[in-house]
């Protein structure tokens, strides 16, 4: 039973060496020019903006995983360095299914969130994806397909590489702060960590670029307009096969307290507790948690 495992069944665990299997996925991603500010505000350290703001966004649909879960997702990323080595550093991750948003969001820290409704749709050579929450469409990416990717087209996120089976795929970095608030409300349960987790990406069949529009809007709860575009480097589509490899912890925020305005984008209860803030009940407060704390 899952309540308590048996001995026979944890040895099987441990021996499974899981990795997140993607196939089929059908993706259709966008990698634009963003403000410069934004970005350098946005990027908690040590991590850094690269020299151009990039921002990359997607919406893709998983049909088969090897996790027993299909599901769609979107995202929207800056484009960030450490220590020399180039990233994507992950501000949103919009899923619309339970499992899929618990899984990698409590293992690597992505900051996943559960939508209404996650759509991409071709018809001949338009593509559109589409991503709602709490009833606002804050992504949306429409392509008219024109032609096959060229050989660098990802050269903005990731690198070219072999698997261990020596198929050639595509190596990106995802920086990702992993933390838990206390269970007292006040501060972290520890040190922020920064992960970093690559994943392999490789070609099934064609991809295609056009020409299109991507829009990122705000809503209270998912300010992906904070990222604004200014102008689109390219728009591709396609199927791929994706792995997902274990992460690694390579920093921590030591000072938790400047990291701490970087953390409230994963949940939704902060712009209510903002908008309802009232400086005259803050005394009153303070005397009712004090009490609280005793129970």
């Amino acid at each position: 039973m899952l309540y308590c495992l048996k001995k026979e069944e944890l040895q099987k665990l441990k021996k499974t060496h899981f990795m997140p299997e993607f196939v089929n996925a059908e993706m259709l991603s966008a990698t634009y020019v963003t403000d410069e500010n934004a970005a350098r505000e946005i990027i908690p350290k040590p991590l850094l903006p690269t020299k151009t703001p990039l921002a990359t966004v997607f919406v893709a649909r998983y049909p088969e995983t090897n996790f027993g879960c299909i599901y769609n997702e979107g995202a929207l990323f800056l484009h960030c360095e450490y220590k020399k080595e180039r990233g994507l550093y992950c501000l949103s991750m919009p899923v619309d299914d339970d499992m899929a948003m618990v899984g990698s969001r409590e293992q690597y820290g992505y900051p996943k969130k559960m939508a209404d409704k996650i759509t991409v749709e071709k018809t001949e050579n338009r593509v559109v994806g589409s991503v709602i929450r709490k009833k606002e469409e804050i992504l949306r990416i429409e392509c008219e397909l024109t032609k096959e990717v060229p050989s660098n087209f990802m050269d903005d996120v990731g690198v070219q590489t072999e698997d261990w089976d020596g198929t050639p795929c595509y190596r990106v970095i995802a920086f990702l702060y992993k933390y838990f608030p206390s269970p007292g409300g006040m501060g972290f349960d520890y040190l922020p960590r920064l992960v970093r987790e690559a994943t392999l990406m490789r070609k099934k069949g064609e991809v295609l670029e056009g020409r299109g529009e991507v829009k990122v809007s705000s809503s209270p709860f998912d300010p992906l307009g904070d990222v604004p575009v200014k102008e689109i480097r390219n728009i591709v589509y396609g199927k791929w096969h994706n792995t997902m490899l274990p992460g690694k912890v390579i920093g921590r925020a030591w000072n938790p307290f400047k990291f701490s305005k970087h953390a409230f984008f994963k949940t939704d209860v902060v712009p209510t507790l903002l908008q309802n803030y009232d400086p005259s009940a803050e005394k009153r407060a303070r005397e009712i948690m004090k009490v609280a704390r005793k129970f």
